[in-house]
């Protein structure tokens, strides 16, 4: 069914064949927006590719490589306005409930529908219209606005690697929404276990101001040795440390790790330095 809207969510993937072919397995991500306005994917096609310079411009395909290749690609989705913004929207407003000022990504703060009727209709600016939508510092803020009490209790989460071991590494990104910082790190297990310690230890923050998401999964490379595979996700780390910092967030890592693998450094140089901010 085509879409109405003229928006595309394109991901770019690192493929190895040997490592990503088990389970049908997309590849390591590289890159992710979201692009407007566009009419046709032909289009969208060219402004992709256009992003990129170098070889990453002529080589990147539009379809997973064949069997037996590896390569970098392209998915082109179509998309809505919603997912867009929240992708891209900035907030800096007060919290509706105890009008302390935040600042940020606005979908990573909690949210409460507070217009007319039951819900947002589908043409709603979600993450914009204040009319709409309240948005509060914490879900403590947006817990006492709607005077109901909700069960923290949580679950415990096993330490075992993901996948049944063909997942052989995760890196994942710590929003605090009060400090406005990212930060980013990897993990050998379910990244669960690891935000646990996180949030135990303390350091980036309180439990209530943060969020936590998975940037890309990496596969286990079932012909290198743990140690290569471990040097791939550590490269794959520092992509993604630097990628936000040339993206002009506030990333609080303190440690800065370098990409090691040849490959991943002239990718890096041709998809991410050499490409114009959106925003």
């Amino acid at each position: 069914m085509k879409s109405n809207s003229n928006y595309y969510w394109i991901r770019i993937f690192d493929y190895i064949y040997e490592r990503d072919h088990l389970e049908n397995e997309k590849g390591t991500m590289l890159d992710e927006f979201y692009l407007k306005g566009i009419a046709d994917r032909e289009e969208v096609k060219l402004q992709v590719r256009e992003r990129y310079c170098s070889n990453s411009k002529e080589n990147l395909r539009f379809a997973k490589p064949k069997k037996g290749n590896n390569g970098i690609y392209a998915i082109v989705m179509e998309s809505t306005k919603f997912y867009y913004d929240r992708f891209y929207c900035q907030l800096d407003s007060i919290c509706f409930f105890c009008n302390k000022p935040i600042k940020g990504k606005a979908s990573e703060f909690p949210r409460e529908f507070i217009g007319e009727g039951l819900f947002y209709s589908p043409n709603d600016d979600v993450f914009s219209d204040f009319n709409k939508s309240a948005f509060f510092c914490s879900n403590e803020c947006k817990k006492d606005f709607n005077i109901v009490k909700r069960n923290n209790e949580g679950e415990f989460q096993v330490k075992e690697e993901g996948n049944d071991g063909n997942t052989f590494g995760y890196v994942y990104l710590i929003y605090n929404r009060e400090q406005n910082t990212y930060y980013i790190g990897q993990t050998r297990f379910l990244p669960f276990f690891r935000w646990q310690e996180h949030i135990k230890s303390g350091k980036k923050g309180d439990i209530s101001d943060l969020t936590f998401s998975v940037l890309a999964n990496v596969n286990r490379n079932r012909s290198l040795t743990d140690d290569q595979n471990q040097h791939y996700l550590n490269s794959i780390e520092s992509w993604w440390i630097q990628k936000y910092k040339l993206e002009q967030y506030n990333v609080s890592n303190i440690t800065k790790p370098k990409i090691t693998v040849e490959d991943l450094k002239d990718r890096f140089r041709e998809m991410v330095e050499g490409q114009p901010l959106l925003f």
